[in-house]
């Protein structure tokens, strides 16, 4: 149910009240932004957010987030129409399929026709036209896309930026392996506070990846540690692949019916909120008591 507005007409955009109480129970891309911010003060904001510990804020009444919301579908429109791609399941929310707590509601998904396997995830912005360059609109929400890129496992974010000036800008992102590492760490690390009520070690702006031209080439051949770990990745990259490709299909086989099912080393229970939870016990026959 939606909280009541004292806008007639488009009160009823945005979160409703179900989705803010969601919110709180993983991250999403806006969140992720904030955590690789390395702002302390907003941190702090949305860890007392996720604790329940916080006032909840009305933003129906800020005037430009609301532009942002009720512009979202012309916004798309005006995508579809300047690049011929097309823009499906919007706010659509996605977890990621292997820690709960990460979540991405999607202005949308970009395909080339409407049945098309997906190319990548939409972002629709609105900006204030002042001081307004697409670079800066990049690394202000950097972190956002790569999160959502990260949730849905896909290589390439579309940023469409609409403006107050009557200006429409398009950047193309690609997915970023090391940015994401870092990023699922600060994550995981910021729930754990989040879990344990301790203030979360807040990432330093300078030690976050940011947009540059880089050109510089590096030649790693006379580096041990390098040469070790380049070996293990390579030697392991398939067996990663099969390891969580087999562990999305299982989880699909464990009836709905079930608390626990198990064989061939692998056990699986149900966990308190109806989610499937896993076990390997390789090489050892799973014998479980009546």
């Amino acid at each position: 149910m939606q909280s009541p507005s004292k806008f007639r007409r488009t009160g009823h955009i945005g979160m409703s009240d179900a989705d803010k109480l969601a919110r709180r129970s993983s991250i999403g891309g806006s969140d992720a932004r904030i955590i690789m911010s390395g702002d302390q003060f907003a941190v702090e904001d949305i860890w007392m957010e996720k604790r329940g510990e916080s006032i909840e804020l009305d933003f129906s009444e800020v005037v430009l987030i609301q532009l942002g919301n009720i512009t979202e579908e012309f916004n798309a429109d005006v995508f579809e129409h300047e690049t011929g791609l097309w823009v499906t399941d919007m706010q659509q929310k996605v977890r990621h399929p292997d820690w709960e707590h990460a979540h991405a509601t999607l202005d949308g998904k970009v395909r080339n026709c409407p049945d098309c396997p997906e190319k990548g995830i939409f972002e629709a912005k609105f900006m204030l036209p002042f001081n307004w360059s697409l670079e800066d609109a990049v690394k202000k929400y950097y972190g956002q896309l790569q999160h959502n890129m990260w949730v849905t496992g896909l290589e390439t974010a579309y940023l469409s930026v609409l403006t107050g000036g009557g200006m429409w800008k398009m950047a193309e992102v690609k997915s970023d392996f090391f940015y994401q590492v870092a990023m699922e760490e600060a994550e995981r690390e910021f729930w754990e506070a989040v879990q344990s009520g301790t203030l979360p070690n807040f990432p330093k702006a300078a030690d976050t990846p940011i947009v540059v031209e880089r050109t510089k080439i590096v030649d790693m051949k006379g580096n041990n540690e390098w040469s070790v770990l380049a070996g293990t990745l390579t030697e392991t990259v398939e067996a990663t692949k099969k390891h969580d490709s087999a562990k999305r299909k299982i989880k699909k086989l464990f009836p709905e019916d079930a608390m626990i099912a198990h064989g061939y080393g692998v056990k699986m229970k149900r966990g308190k909120d109806g989610r499937a939870l896993y076990e390997i016990t390789p090489a050892v026959p799973m014998d479980i008591a009546a």
